[in-house]
Formats: C-alpha cells, sequence, structure tokens
C-alpha cells in the first residue's frame, strides 16, 4: 500500500510540474497572435536548451519559418515573447516609440553584487544617466588612446605565434585554436584597457585575472544550470540563496578597481584606460555614483567583451580559410596599409582608414552576429499599427518584445544567398542596398550596444597583424560546417577553432 502511495504523490508531483512548465502556453492564444507549438519547459527553444543546436540556428529558422508575419508569438523557455519581424515596426519599437519600451528584461533575477548595477540592467532614468555618463568613454578620440594599449597585446601574441610556429623563417605551418589563443588576447586586452593591469597570458596564462575571469563567464554546466534556473524559477532561485557568480571572484573585480582608483586618486597617475575615464565621467556627472556602480560598468565590459570579441575575430578568421581570395585580398590592403605607416606603429586611424578590412568584419557580423537577438519591455500600454494603420497587437505593461536579428540577418530578401559570406554587400556602391533595420549587429536605438566601436577596433587591430604575419589556413581539426557543429548560447562548436597558421615569407 505504501508503494501506491509514494507512486501515486510522484506521479502527482510530475503532473504539477507539467502543468506548470506549459502555465503560460494559453498567452497568444487568447490574445489572439499567430505561433508556433511549444514544447513544455523550452517553449520554442528546445533544440538550443538541449544542446543539439545552437541558439543562433534556431532562431533564424523560428524566423524564417514564421517572417510572413509582421508580429508572431515566441516562446522563451515558459516566457511569451512578442517577436516583430518587420523593419518598419522595429523602428517604431526601437527608435520612434523608445518611451513605450524602454528597459531590457532582467535575465537574471538575482541581488547579488554588482549585477543589478550594470548599465544593460538599470531601467529608466537610472540607465539614461549611466548612458551618458559612460558615453564619452567610448568617443572616437579615446578610442584613440586606448588603441596603444591594445597594440602592445597584440605584438605579445605574435611573439607567442613565433614561439610555436618555432622558426618562422622556415615557413612550416602548425596547428592553433585560436578560440583559446583570442581568448587569452581578449582578456589580456580588457585587463589593459579597463582594469589598468599589465598581465601576459601568452606567457602565464595562470595569471590570477586570466584564471578568475574565466570562471564568471557561462562556460560550465552548472553555471548555465544556475542561469536557466534563475530564468525560469526565479523565487525558486531566491529561496534557495543561489548565486550565479562566486561572490570571492567579484569581489577581486571590485578590490582591482577600487584600489586603482584610489592609488591613482592619491598619486596623480593617468593611464588611457576605463577606470581613468570612469574617473573623470564620474567627476564630471551631475550624479553621484557610488564605487559599485563604477566598477559594475568594468564587469559588464569584461563580462560582455570577452566571449564576443574573442568569436569575432575567431569567427572572422574561419571565414578568411574557408575564402582565401577574400583573404588574399585583405593581405594586400594591410600591406598597403603597413607601407603607408613608414615604419611607425598601427594607429586607430590607420585601422579606421582599411575600408576592406571594414566589409570583411561588417559581413562576419552580418552571417554571425553576435546576439542572435534582443529584448524590450514594454512599460505603458501601446498599441502597434502597420504603416496604413492597421492594429496589428495591443501590448500591456511588461510584455517582453523580442527582434530576431539573427533571422533578419539571413533572410534573402534582405540579404541574398545569406549563407555566402559576401564583404562586397558592404561596399560603398551597395551600402544604400541594405534595408534600414535588417543589419542590426549591435542592436538598435538609445539602448543599442555602446562598445561596438571598440570590439571592431579589437577585432581590426589583432587581424592586421595576424594576416602580415601569416597566412590562415584550414587544419585536419578545423571544423566543416559551423552552423551544423555549433551549440547552444555561444557560436563555439564542442570542437575547437582549430586553423593552420603558415609564416608569410
Amino acid at each position: 500500500m505504501a508503494y501506491l502511495e509514494i507512486f501515486l504523490a510522484i506521479v502527482g508531483i510530475a503532473l504539477l510540474i507539467y502543468k506548470w512548465s506549459i502555465g503560460t502556453f494559453k498567452t497568444f492564444e487568447k490574445r489572439k497572435l499567430p505561433y508556433e507549438k511549444p514544447c513544455p519547459f523550452f517553449g520554442n527553444m528546445a533544440q538550443s536548451g538541449l544542446q543539439r543546436t545552437s541558439m543562433h540556428k534556431e532562431l533564424t529558422e523560428f524566423y524564417l519559418r514564421t517572417r510572413h508575419h509582421k508580429v508572431v508569438g515566441f516562446y522563451n523557455l515558459r516566457k511569451p515573447m512578442v517577436q516583430i519581424n518587420d523593419p518598419e515596426l522595429i523602428k517604431k519599437i526601437c527608435v520612434k516609440d523608445f518611451d513605450y519600451f524602454p528597459n531590457h528584461q532582467l535575465l537574471i533575477t538575482t541581488n547579488e553584487r554588482l549585477l543589478n548595477d550594470m548599465v544593460n540592467s538599470m531601467k529608466d532614468q537610472r540607465w539614461k544617466r549611466m548612458r551618458n555618463t559612460l558615453t564619452p568613454v567610448f568617443t572616437a578620440a579615446k578610442m584613440r588612446n586606448m588603441f596603444v594599449l591594445m597594440n602592445d597585446i597584440f605584438g605579445e601574441c605574435m611573439q607567442h605565434l613565433d614561439k610555436l610556429s618555432g622558426n618562422p623563417s622556415d615557413g612550416k605551418a602548425f596547428e592553433v585554436d585560436m578560440k583559446v589563443l583570442f581568448h587569452k588576447l581578449t582578456s589580456d586586452v580588457i585587463a589593459t584597457t579597463a582594469f589598468g593591469l599589465k598581465v601576459n597570458s601568452f606567457e602565464n596564462p595562470k595569471n590570477e585575472f586570466y584564471s578568475v575571469g574565466s570562471t564568471l563567464i557561462f562556460s560550465t554546466a552548472l553555471q548555465f544550470f544556475k542561469f536557466t534556473l534563475s530564468a525560469m524559477m526565479p523565487k525558486v532561485f531566491t529561496m534557495l540563496d543561489m548565486k550565479i557568480f562566486d561572490g570571492k571572484k567579484v569581489d577581486y573585480f571590485v578590490s582591482l578597481v577600487v584600489d586603482a582608483m584610489k592609488l591613482r586618486e592619491e598619486q596623480g597617475i593617468t593611464r588611457p584606460d576605463m577606470i581613468q575615464l570612469m574617473m573623470e565621467a564620474k567627476k564630471e556627472s551631475q550624479n553621484n555614483w557610488t564605487d559599485d556602480e563604477i566598477v559594475a560598468q568594468c564587469f559588464i565590459f569584461f563580462f560582455a567583451a570577452l566571449d564576443n570579441n574573442t568569436n569575432l575575430i575567431s569567427i572572422t578568421a574561419y571565414e578568411l580559410l574557408n575564402n582565401p581570395e577574400i583573404q588574399e585580398r585583405l593581405y594586400q590592403e594591410i600591406l598597403q596599409t603597413k607601407e603607408a605607416l613608414n615604419g611607425g606603429s598601427l594607429t586607430y586611424d590607420a585601422v579606421q582608414g582599411m575600408t576592406y578590412m571594414n566589409m570583411v568584419i561588417s559581413e562576419t557580423l552580418r552571417k554571425w552576429t553576435l546576439s542572435p537577438s534582443i529584448d524590450r519591455v514594454c512599460s505603458k500600454a501601446y498599441t502597434l499599427t502597420d504603416e496604413d494603420g492597421t492594429k496589428l497587437f495591443d501590448f500591456k505593461p511588461g510584455d517582453l518584445v523580442t527582434i530576431p536579428i539573427a533571422g533578419l540577418h539571413r533572410d534573402d530578401r534582405y540579404f541574398p544567398e545569406p549563407r555566402k559570406f559576401d564583404p562586397e554587400r558592404f561596399s560603398e556602391e551597395r551600402l544604400s542596398e541594405i534595408v534600414p533595420f535588417t543589419y542590426m549587429p549591435f542592436g538598435a536605438g538609445p539602448r543599442s550596444c555602446i562598445a561596438n566601436r571598440f570590439a571592431q577596433m579589437q577585432a581590426k587591430g589583432l587581424l592586421f597583424h595576424l594576416l602580415l604575419n601569416y597566412k590562415v589556413e584550414a587544419s585536419p581539426r578545423t571544423m566543416k560546417d559551423m552552423w551544423q557543429e555549433a551549440r547552444s548560447f555561444s557560436l563555439t562548436p564542442k570542437t575547437g577553432f582549430y586553423m593552420q597558421l603558415v609564416p608569410r615569407q
């Protein structure tokens, strides 16, 4: 009898959990919005949630199946989100009627230190004040000064590759996992430009900054589980007093910035990095930002840039090895730029003047956009209408919106042959062909990524040095099809980003 009671109890609990998992799935039916049938727990994200494909691929395929609807319902796990497929409507929500959709959703519901102080987590006027404080940090003039710091890291990376090659003058090819190489490079770039630290992760891969930082991105199954639990069951997450990040490791970053600011104020030290720029911005701002609020901006800079910037360079290199004629043309532009420098170091302005380099990076960001979607939250009742005034959807405060960037970037109506890597799409002659709000690698409107210039500057600077010294080719372990092999949130395949470098003679 006891066994039967236990069995019935288990069945009852399982049924309750199942009912909870589908509890939101009538939302779009009630609100008369087209949608695809969701899976329990995962909604329309089952394939990437179960690590069977990448989020980019799943979101793109969902968009391509539903693009005939200007507005469509999408279930991100259990969360109902209104997906906007039409460029004109995206412009309305992200720009024209921004006041109705000023905030991002909170992906992580937790009171952990720094997380709610990051600019992307801030809301309304608090976000606006911080955004205004940060904007001067990323001007072209400030980027020029930061680029000098970056150049030192590029040089260390090339020295490391020379050692790996044995004797570059032999011209002997060698294999490198580019993700690992560029991960160290990006960590060192962030260390010097954001935190005022000089580290060399190529010579000392066990340095504290790299070791601690590598554990803070979602690199383990446990972190992924905790993030998912926080998103799906925030009350349970809070009740169990769980944390996304190790508090001691977060405190490490806090002390880095606070101690650096204190030392600089006491000794009058200045350095063209983000700490210095934040210190200056704090003095000029009317807002009394706390140390934690200042540190949080350095922290999100690290958290957002480490994986994204690494992926941007890795994926560009992958496309160049698959398109040797494009690689050769880019190499010729690099040689011309080097000659124009007359023996001087690479500069920010020289990088900005490389038109074909810009076309290559722009096409990488189209085909492999770093963020497959962006979100907004409706703050007040809003009726979305078509150009002719036809009502499409009535938004309520709290409704979540998703913009399918990856899908738009691979829509053949806007980008013919979307699977083809074609930098010519971004030539001066063809730029006018791009429909506004179909190309948004860094988001759109006032909430777009503030550090986009920094990410591109790093990628272009490193590729200049890399291609000047090495030709990138496929190795036996180079993946055959990244679209099929990439998994989960990141575009990185489980097999790694292995490529072959051939020293140029």
